[in-house]
This record gives structure tokens, C-alpha cells and sequence, in this order.
């Protein structure tokens, strides 16, 4: 199922995200010659062949900042949107399914995290961070826009200096799967989340993960992580 579905990327600040990009665009074209690819990034790193890459490349006022991801996914031009971080990998010509995942009452689908192989999601003895924020898929209406636009803002908010530190792990603060949580957990948004289908993993398999985490089948996203050196 294509139909105005499409893939969206953002690379800002360093150019390593947008080298990084492009290679999973490719990646995903390999397995889906006809998947519609917009790109948000920053205008003196596009060159002209990246036109045969992106169906849309969008440079007005992309933020330089290393969550301008957050900014742009309420601008999504498409009906349902997956959102794949830049160091993705597409392995497997099941990425044509994926739009097919998203029951019709789900607003967004996530991956689960995994705990074992997570910096952190525990932030208390009763509060975890249970969705993984670098892939999901999200419809474009509004309760949903308009929680994307929130997430952009409580995540700026969530980084100033009289926003309550006290109950919540300083190294939360930098993740905008935090801010993801806390909007699910205590917003008033009317948005319904949901889950992949099992085995998850494989729409998502993050670098670090246990190999039982895909029951036998294959994986269809690799999710590694770029170096620090070229991000």
C-alpha cells in the first residue's frame, strides 16, 4: 500500500546524518524502487543528484539543532508517514508491508524499547520509557499533528533551567523519547498509540540486540548507530 504514504528523514546539524541518510534512502529503494522519500536538511549540503533520491527535499528554516526531527514532523506532506532515523538500514523487501501495520484506529505505531539494551528507559520504580522514538509510523491528522508540534516545544521546555530536575534522571532530559513519554503519560492529546506487530524487532532492530528478538524471521530495518566522529 502506497498511496500518499511516504518515508521521512531529517538531517541536521552534522553533516554525517545527511551522508547517513541518503545511504538508507538507497538502501530503501533497493527493496522499494517506487517509495515516496522526503528529506528535511539543510540547503548547502543538497547536491543535484539527491533529487533522484528524495521525491521532496525541504530546506526552508530547517533548525540546526540535533533534534530538528522534532520540527519536522508535524510538515509531513504525506497521509501516514514512517519516520526512519538516518543510521537505518532497509534489509528486506518486506518494507513494502509496512504501511500495512498501522490498524485503522492507531494513530501511531511503535517498536518496543529494550531495557537491556538501553541507556536508559527505567525513570522510576513505576514510571518506564516503553516506545522506541527513532522509528514509527503516524498519521497525518490533527490530534496527531498537533501532538508532534507539542513534542517540538516540550522538548526545547524540557532543557531550560526552571524546568522541574528533581524527580526525573538528568540524563532524561537530553532524549526525546522523554519527552515522548511525558506527553503520552500526563498529555490531553486524544492521540491512540499502538504497537508492531510481534516480532517488532524486526521492523527495528537496533544494534546491540539479542538475535531471538526476530523468532526466526528476518530482519527488514537495521538500526546501527554512527559514529561520533562523523556525526
Amino acid at each position: 500500500m502506497m498511496e500518499n504514504n511516504g518515508f521521512l528523514y531529517v538531517a541536521s546539524l552534522k553533516k554525517g546524518y545527511y551522508k547517513a541518510a541518503k545511504l538508507s534512502a538507497l538502501s530503501l529503494l533497493d527493496y522499494w524502487p517506487e517509495a515516496k522519500i522526503t528529506l528535511f536538511t539543510h540547503k548547502e549540503w543538497v547536491e543535484p543528484g539527491d533529487y533522484d533520491i528524495f521525491e521532496t527535499i525541504i530546506t526552508d528554516n530547517v533548525p540546526y539543532h540535533h533534534r530538528a526531527k522534532l520540527w519536522a514532523l508535524d510538515k509531513t506532506p504525506y497521509d501516514l508517514t514512517v519516520y526512519m532515523d538516518c543510521d537505518t538500514e532497509v534489509q528486506h523487501d518486506d518494507i513494502q508491508k509496512i504501511f500495512d501495520q498501522i490498524p485503522e484506529d492507531v494513530d501511531i505505531l511503535f517498536t518496543a524499547n529494550r531495557p537491556y539494551n538501553a541507556a536508559l528507559t527505567k525513570l522510576s520504580d513505576t514510571e518506564e520509557m516503553t516506545e522506541h522514538c527513532g522509528l514509527f509510523i503516524y498519521r497525518n491528522n490533527l490530534q496527531t499533528l498537533n501532538l508532534m508540534s507539542a513534542w517540538w516545544g516540550e522538548y526545547q521546555k524540557q532543557n531550560e533551567p526552571e524546568f522541574d530536575r528533581q524527580h526525573y534522571p538528568e540524563a532524561a532530559l537530553q532524549w526525546d523519547t522523554f519527552t515522548m513519554w511525558r506527553l503520552l503519560t500526563y498529555g490531553n492529546h486524544g492521540v491512540k498509540t499502538g504497537r508492531f506487530p510481534e516480532p517488532d524487532a524486526r521492523w527495528n532492530f537496533v544494534i546491540g540486540y539479542k538475535e531471538e528478538e526476530l523468532m526466526g524471521q528476518p530482519k527488514i530495518i537495521h538500526h546501527y548507530t554512527l559514529p561520533h566522529r562523523i556525526r
